[in-house]
């Protein structure tokens, strides 16, 4: 991890619920006023991780809110029986990092090369204390992570495997950071050990499944991390 000394870039966080059209920027983000700005830079910072770099450990002190500004970061939670479950993946916009009675619930990891503006809590506490539009706003962030969680929980909770992989497929598209839409093109940053670990399965049945789809024209392998999606079609397969 490293400290960058360089003037704080202006913190995105992706707008999560109902908000003013004047509030949300052309690509989705929520629009923090000057002001919010500023008092964000005066206690935030931004550091780099180079990818599986380690960013928190599991029940770690919680010190730290974390805002991704590029590339992605992998958060799981290591069970009682030892196994890795992955909860989630963080893009630029989506705050990750809050606990629960002082502690980080889960580990994250850099999955790809990425900067993120940290934010120490209790700073960040004290300051929404005195500054109603921030505590607002952070407010968003918790919303972010909560529907994260609940993304997950309706991806996992699909009995057969094939729709579990196919809405995983779905809902990468749906991030502007890995999905071409003109061309409808995935880039998967994460591998399939990766998936397998955040679908509940095995990496043997994600690579069955994703050569189901791509038997039946809805998926095609343009390379070891490139998807062409048919998205029409996994949409029917999904609410059918």
């Amino acid at each position: 991890m490293k400290i960058l000394a360089v003037t704080l870039p202006k913190v995105r966080i992706c707008a999560v619920g109902q908000w003013p059209a004047d509030r949300i920027d052309r690509d989705g983000f929520l629009i923090l006023d000057d002001v919010v700005q500023k008092e964000i830079a005066n206690i935030a910072s931004l550091v780099s991780y180079e990818c599986g770099e380690h960013i928190y450990a599991q029940e770690a002190p919680e010190q730290y809110i974390y805002v991704p500004h590029s590339g992605a970061v992998r958060v799981s939670h290591q069970l009682a029986d030892g196994r890795n479950q992955i909860v989630a993946f963080y893009m630029p916009g989506e705050p990750f990092g809050l606990g629960e009675n002082g502690v980080y619930l889960n580990s994250a990891c850099a999955l790809t090369d990425c900067l993120l503006v940290r934010v120490p809590r209790a700073a960040l506490d004290a300051l929404c204390e005195h500054e109603p539009r921030l505590q607002q706003d952070c407010l968003v962030g918790a919303m972010a992570q909560l529907r994260l969680s609940q993304r997950h929980l309706l991806i996992v909770t699909h009995q057969r495997a094939l729709k579990r992989v196919a809405d995983f497929l779905r809902e990468c598209s749906r991030q502007q950071e890995v999905f071409d839409p003109v061309r409808n093109v995935l880039s998967l940053i994460m591998d399939r050990s990766d998936i397998a670990d955040y679908l509940g399965t095995s990496v043997e049945t994600v690579s069955r499944m994703l050569g189901k789809l791509e038997e039946e024209g809805l998926v095609k392998r343009l390379d070891a991390r490139s998807l062409w999606l048919d998205l029409p079609r996994l949409n029917d397969l999904l609410d059918n």
